[in-house]
């Protein structure tokens, strides 16, 4: 009878069931953004946008910018390089040239430490201790130098594929869309790496894989990823001294023992320190102290006079360096004021959130020639944006009004122009 009562209005008017059926299902649109949602939910799908972005922009590169010449990226200078041991055709740029040229030496043989090999000299014994990005390049290249423009290119490409996985990574471990994790490989610095083989890209991916790894419960994994970083990178050391920090913090507090934990900011730190050993028996020079009075000196006066500085050269009604140098330092500083403001609700371990705190403070006591420097777009403080977005990634979804929340949109807000920005003058100036 209930049956014969539920069909009586169908039997009065044939297309009023169709009408409620229409009614009740969601739009066909909606069920394609939902399934199309639902794939693009990957960290694997991530990391290929991220590859064929970066892949699309040295393309153009390539072409609009370096007249179809591979060489010009590495941006040998004239200062550094004796054209008659380089390869026939090297693009020679006047004056200093730019890091990359170093790394493009270390590239053909990471372990030759003469003061001048391959076509180019080098200008101080620090550039030996960086030597995880020429690594993998050596061996991606198969010893063969004439390769070796290319896979510093490529090897770059494939870190910041990399990031934009690790990225997908944290954002799903908080329950956000794998396109989150977009965020991490997104810093302008990185573009300029990339345009000028510079190691940033290869030292981030390894630092961020390796605090991944300790997140979960993979010590030795994660010691290898930080040994490998540091080498790469000096500044990784600021983590992995965070790590350390925290871990026999625990030790005094009683709350923890020695253990494998314990390995991976030990291990490191051996790399390191033996790294800095080898390079002094083989230059003469601990490159760590040749370091340090270029890239250190008194606590928040570079800042102040860079910023000071810019600001009297700003343009409001143009679009100069200074303007894009301040535009970066804002979008920078928005993210890590966002970080510290969600310290207390976000999922990070501890040796994270103290590792942001202690980049902070390394940014506020480099010199004048890293502040100063336009044309980098900020690439040194590149560990303050990494450590900062891995903070708010792992934040739990919750209230739009939680701390930090606010400042967080803001700053994605702001990158996306700068980010822009910086992307065209890498296509069309040096």
């Amino acid at each position: 009878m209930a049956t014969e009562l539920d069909a009586l209005p169908e039997a009065l008017d044939p297309g009023l069931g169709t009408d409620l059926e229409r009614q009740a299902a969601p739009p066909r649109w909606r069920g394609l953004a939902d399934a199309f949602i639902a794939r693009t939910n990957r960290p694997a799908v991530t990391g290929l946008i991220v590859l064929l972005a970066a892949t699309a922009f040295v393309v153009a590169r390539w072409d609009l910018w370096a007249r179809r010449s591979i060489d010009r990226f590495i941006l040998i200078g004239q200062y550094f390089a004796n054209p008659a041991q380089l390869p026939s055709g090297m693009a020679i740029r006047p004056k200093y040239g730019y890091d990359g040229q170093f790394f493009y030496r270390l590239a053909i043989n990471p372990v030759n430490f003469s003061h001048t090999a391959y076509g180019i000299t080098m200008d101080q014994a620090y550039r030996f201790m960086r030597i995880g990005y020429p690594v993998i390049t050596w061996l991606v290249s198969f010893g063969q130098s004439a390769l070796v423009p290319y896979m510093l290119v490529a090897v770059n490409i494939a870190a910041l594929g990399a990031l934009g996985y690790l990225g997908a990574l944290i954002a799903r471990q908080s329950g956000r869309h794998a396109a989150c994790g977009l965020l991490l490989p997104g810093y302008f610095g990185l573009v300029t790496s990339l345009s000028r083989d510079t190691a940033e890209p290869v030292a981030a991916a390894l630092l961020v894989a390796g605090l991944l790894a300790l997140r979960a419960r993979r010590p030795i994994v994660a010691s290898l990823l930080l040994a490998f970083a540091v080498l790469t990178r000096e500044t990784a050391m600021v983590a992995v001294a965070a790590i350390a920090i925290v871990r026999l913090a625990g030790l005094l507090r009683r709350q923890n023992r020695l253990g494998r934990e314990d390995i991976a900011w030990a291990l490191p730190a051996v790399a390191f320190v033996g790294w800095q050993g080898i390079v002094y028996a083989f230059s003469g020079a601990v490159p760590l102290f040749a370091d340090t009075g270029r890239n250190a000196g008194t606590p928040l006066i570079a800042p102040f006079a860079a910023i000071g500085h810019n600001l009297s050269r700003l343009d409001l009604l143009g679009y100069n360096a200074a303007d894009v140098w301040l535009a970066e330092l804002a979008v920078l500083l928005v993210f890590a004021a966002a970080a510290l403001r969600s310290m207390r609700t976000s999922l990070a371990p501890m040796h994270e959130r103290l590792a942001l705190v202690l980049y902070l403070v390394e940014i506020c006591i480099v010199t004048p020639d890293t502040w100063n420097s336009l044309s980098a777009d900020l690439r040194s403080f590149v560990e303050v944006y990494l450590l900062a977005v891995m903070l708010l990634l792992s934040r739990p979804r919750g209230p739009a009004r939680s701390p930090g929340s606010w400042l967080a949109r803001a700053a994605t807000v702001g990158l996306v122009p700068v980010l822009g920005g910086v992307i065209w003058l890498h296509l069309h100036l040096a």
